[in-house]
């Protein structure tokens, strides 16, 4: 029998991390490639507690609202909490990526493609880390909630 259940997380941004939950955002932008360790790992996804303070232009505002049909998800998204896991499959140049208003595909860049993205319900209360991949264990009363972490 499992004793411990941990589950690599990462911390993102509302509304990026509930955008990866419903589907709308299947790539993570970043200036680097996946972690080798994180390949092809299920992660939780966790919203950052704190109110994003990027100022995004009229269309990604736009793309964001029609995502979640309401015009006030700056305010009403979850924070502190894991929204959803995700298999981080693999890295692509962002410029190959299919873009969206939901990343940065500058030239140079990496696309993340995320694929079977299961939501957490209800979410699960967490405190956030800057670090890739940080580790979670997760508490017994969650395991059936996350699911399986292979």
């Amino acid at each position: 029998m499992v004793d411990t259940l941990k589950i690599p997380v990462l911390t993102l941004w509302q509304p990026h991390a509930s955008l990866i939950e419903i589907g709308a955002k299947p790539y993570e932008t970043r200036k680097f490639r996946i972690p080798d360790r994180l390949v092809g790992k299920r992660v939780a996804i966790h919203a950052a507690a704190r109110l994003c303070v990027v100022n995004f232009d009229q269309e990604t505002i736009d793309a964001i609202t029609d995502a979640f049909g309401r015009c006030a998800w700056n305010y009403w998204l979850p924070r502190g909490c894991v929204v959803c896991t995700a298999v981080l499959a693999e890295t692509i140049p962002a410029e190959r990526a299919p873009h969206d208003h939901f990343g940065d595909y500058s030239p140079g860049r990496f696309a993340w493609r995320l694929e079977d993205i299961r939501p957490v319900r209800p979410n699960i209360s967490l405190k956030g880390r800057q670090q890739i991949g940080w580790e979670w264990e997760v508490p017994q009363q969650y395991w059936q909630t996350i699911g399986e972490t292979s």
